[in-house]
């Protein structure tokens, strides 16, 4: 574990780590890592964040941008832009913002075509 802001511990600016930063305080500033970022239960976050992978659980305001995972958690309350890989958004967590995922932004297919080939009557 890299760091840990414990809960009644409030922190303004920046901060770069490498492995994992677990916050259960709160956070205001930017974060960016090659590793883990925990949002915990009792956390305010609201950051710029650039990380490897981020689980949510408290609430978090802001743009993150995780190249492999982003996972919400009850009772994760997020405000928030995700550009990601995956995405999970498990039952009771709340998610308002939007998400891009890699990939996402390939040309769009032409489904309408597909479908008539495919649900045709034969003949």
């Amino acid at each position: 574990m890299s760091g840990f802001l414990d809960k009644g511990t409030e922190f303004h600016g920046d901060v770069i780590f490498q492995d994992t930063l677990t916050i259960y305080g709160k956070f205001e500033g930017t974060i960016r890592s090659v590793g883990l970022l925990v949002v915990g239960e009792s956390a305010e976050v609201n950051a710029q964040i650039e990380v490897a992978r981020i689980s949510v659980s408290g609430r978090l305001k802001g743009s993150v941008r995780a190249t492999e995972r982003v996972e919400l958690h009850e009772p994760a309350r997020c405000e928030c832009s995700f550009d990601t890989k995956v995405l999970v958004v498990s039952e009771g967590a709340q998610f308002d913002g939007q998400c891009t995922m890699e990939g996402s932004r390939s040309a769009p297919r032409d489904v309408a075509s597909d479908k008539v080939k495919r649900f045709a009557p034969s003949e």
